[in-house]
């Protein structure tokens, strides 16, 4: 068990956007590599819904994302451990105005490569960890062979503690907070407002610029994971608050599960 916990691995529900409620559930597989346990492979399939953004609180009035995630660990020492990872992600797009009909562009497709440094110790009986995640992500709208491709960069900064509820380890609490700064390539047409009249106006092309790093959203998760006795397997259940944008902020309330199997191969 206390293997299981030093090493396992945690399926947060996916930020969103233009929600008041969404729900997550995910199907994962973490499996050791080799005998030392210094490799470690974590895959995981999550399909979410969420609500409108205003009405009732449904948390499965429509659907919102699915995702395919593997990443790659390797434990550097005792303390510090590396990962690679690549994503595809599908978010569904809807009007921002009611009656919140699918969005002319209905799907955005993503892929993400990152990496992430994480850096662990122990409190009493509480376990600590801090994770630094750089992100390249490219966006396809709404499909793979489409012009209006998009990229962005993104660094999030996370800290994490797991607090065991009981001696045999069974019972854990999981508390994390986490901040997302983010640059995204915009696509503006060139501003012809100080052409000439007597000429012809500029052809419209589309040129790619940055936004510049900026604060993105803020995360604040609380979970409760069981660790059966003899099986296989671990599973967990919690909600994260998703804080959106600054003056305003939006809030938006994630209901999360997931089942993970552990070293059945």
């Amino acid at each position: 068990m206390l293997s299981l916990q030093s090493s396992s691995a945690q399926i947060s529900p996916p930020g969103l956007s233009h929600t008041k409620v969404a729900s997550w559930m995910a199907l994962g597989l973490d499996q050791s590599l080799d005998v030392q346990r210094s490799w470690q492979s974590i895959s995981y399939v999550g399909y979410g819904f969420m609500s409108n953004p205003s009405g009732h609180y449904n948390l499965f009035e429509k659907p919102s994302m699915f995702i395919l995630n593997e990443e790659l660990k390797k434990k550097l020492s005792d303390h510090l451990y590396l990962t690679g990872a690549l994503s595809y992600r599908e978010q569904y797009l809807y009007e921002k105005n009611t009656p919140y009909h699918k969005a002319a562009l209905s799907t955005k497709r993503e892929f993400r490569i990152y990496g992430k440094l994480s850096y662990f110790w122990t409190t009493s009986r509480i376990k600590w960890n801090v994770d630094f995640r750089p992100e390249l992500r490219t966006f396809y709208l709404p499909s793979f062979d489409a012009d209006d491709t998009r990229k962005g960069l993104r660094g999030r900064f996370k800290l994490k503690s797991t607090i065991p509820l009981m001696p045999n380890q069974q019972h854990l609490l999981i508390l994390s907070a986490e901040s997302l700064f983010q640059n995204e390539m915009t696509r503006d047409a060139p501003d012809n407002s100080t052409a000439d009249i007597n000429q012809l106006p500029k052809p419209i092309t589309l040129n790619n610029n940055w936004s510049g790093f900026s604060y993105d959203d803020s995360r604040f998760c609380i979970y409760y994971r069981y660790v059966p006795a003899d099986l296989p397997f671990y599973t967990e259940i919690g909600y994260m608050n998703n804080l959106a944008g600054k003056n305003p902020t939006y809030s938006m309330h994630h209901l999360g599960i997931d089942i993970i199997f552990k070293d059945i191969f």
